[in-house]
C-alpha cells in the first residue's frame, strides 16, 4: 500500500473521529449537560486528535527527510 493511500486513510479516520466527538457532545447536551460543558469536553477531545495529527506529520516529515 502506498504512503499516499495510507495517508488518505488516516486522514479519513481522523475526520471520522472528529465527527464522532461532535455526535458525543450533542448526546451530552441532549442528556442535560450544559452547552459550555459539552464545548469544554469537545475542546479537550479535539486537542488529543490534533496532537495525534501533529505526531503523524512529524513522523512523515522525518521519513521524507531521510530519503
Amino acid at each position: 500500500m502506498s504512503k499516499d493511500v495510507l495517508g488518505k486513510i488516516i486522514a479519513l479516520l481522523l475526520a471520522m473521529q472528529l465527527f464522532l466527538i461532535g455526535l458525543q457532545a450533542k448526546g451530552q447536551i441532549d442528556q442535560g449537560n450544559s452547552s459550555i460543558e459539552a464545548l469544554i469536553w469537545m475542546t479537550q477531545q479535539y486537542i488529543s486528535v490534533l496532537v495525534k495529527i501533529r505526531s503523524l506529520q512529524e513522523k512523515r516529515e522525518e521519513t521524507d527527510s531521510q530519503k
